[in-house]
């Protein structure tokens, strides 16, 4: 039997499932255009391709693009997780589900059954629901949690959707959380000081091990700094921090070769975060993935499995030595 390779895997979406209920979307005809040598196969309704009955690991040499309509809820209250950022009402979208990355500490290997990627092409009802809902509020909405739009801006234009609706409703606060390095498909736009683009950033050496198909350190602090003298807000993201072997000594000398290189860059603020995840999540990534990451002894705090709390502290104190004066959160 012929051992499985890259060179076995078909194509990244090679097949785009459509919904026969979005195959009308304008949306859609502008996605289907971008892709080539794609076959187009149309469902019922999404799950019947996005289902439990799939190995996550494998599909991920592999994904496929589903195209469908979302429907029920168009936006969540903001997991515990996540930092709300002084912010009382705090919320995520969902318009993508997955992400073209690969990073083994990923909570969405344990949290979704499949690893195809699911665009739902009718953003703009999001939008509606937001301004129904939230019309009296000033909400903080993380636009990019269980993907990374930007990533796949040039493929959706989801990005700068987003931006659009941000300049039009000052009452809402939009923030971009990304590793990829496709400011220029936005670059065009004038910023809008109500949405933030948020730089996830991990070391060399991490990268390389725990977060395949992302683009390097350099890149991302290259495209940081295009868009900060461009005028937009700049977030940084220390999250997730890992403790693993060699840690300590890793995210010093990280943490010098960032702020070194950002010295002259206005940082809008910084936050940092140890890994994670809840305690179901992570079973189910342990069993699909072997991540090193993964084997660390976690402690359980408010219903999260995270680390010790002296080892988060040392993991803090490795990264705030070099830390410019600016806003900065640890949770």
């Amino acid at each position: 039997m012929q051992s499985i390779g890259q060179n076995c895997w078909n194509e990244f979406f090679s097949h785009v499932y459509v919904e026969e209920r979005a195959a009308s979307h304008p949306n859609t005809r502008k996605i289907l255009e971008k892709i080539k040598n794609r076959t187009v196969i149309i469902t019922d309704h999404y799950k019947d391709v996005f289902s439990p009955r799939q190995n996550f690991s494998l599909q991920k040499h592999s994904q496929k693009l589903i195209l469908a309509v979302k429907s029920g809820n168009f936006f969540y209250r903001g997991s515990p997780m996540c930092f709300d950022h002084g912010f009382d009402e705090f919320y995520y979208a969902t318009n993508i589900m997955n992400c073209p990355y690969d990073c083994g500490y990923c909570y969405l290997s344990g949290l979704y059954p499949s690893a195809n990627i699911v665009v739902f092409v009718n953003i703009e009802d999001t939008f509606d629901e937001i301004k129904k809902r939230l019309a009296g509020g000033k909400p903080f909405i993380s636009v990019s949690n269980e993907s990374d739009l930007l990533a796949l801006e040039k493929l959706t234009g989801f990005a700068r959707e987003w931006i659009r609706f941000a300049s039009e409703n000052k009452n809402v606060t939009a923030e971009l959380r990304t590793k990829s390095v496709n400011f220029d498909s936005v670059a065009d736009i004038a910023p809008t000081d109500n949405f933030i683009f948020a730089w996830s950033l991990s070391p060399e050496k991490y990268i390389s091990e725990y977060e395949k198909k992302t683009p390097g350190l350099d890149a991302r602090l290259d495209n940081i700094i295009r868009a900060s003298d461009a005028g937009w807000r700049v977030r940084l993201c220390f999250d997730p921090l890992l403790y693993v072997p060699g840690c300590i000594e890793e995210y010093k000398n990280f943490s010098a070769r960032v702020f070194n290189k950002l010295a002259c860059v206005r940082i809008f603020d910084i936050c940092a975060g140890p890994f994670r995840t809840p305690k179901a999540i992570i079973k189910k990534m342990g069993a699909r993935n072997a991540c090193g990451v993964l084997a660390y002894p976690f402690t359980e705090h408010d219903g999260l499995y995270t680390y010790r709390d002296d080892h988060i502290v040392e993991l803090y104190d490795a990264i705030r030595q070099n830390a410019p004066d600016v806003p900065t959160y640890y949770y």
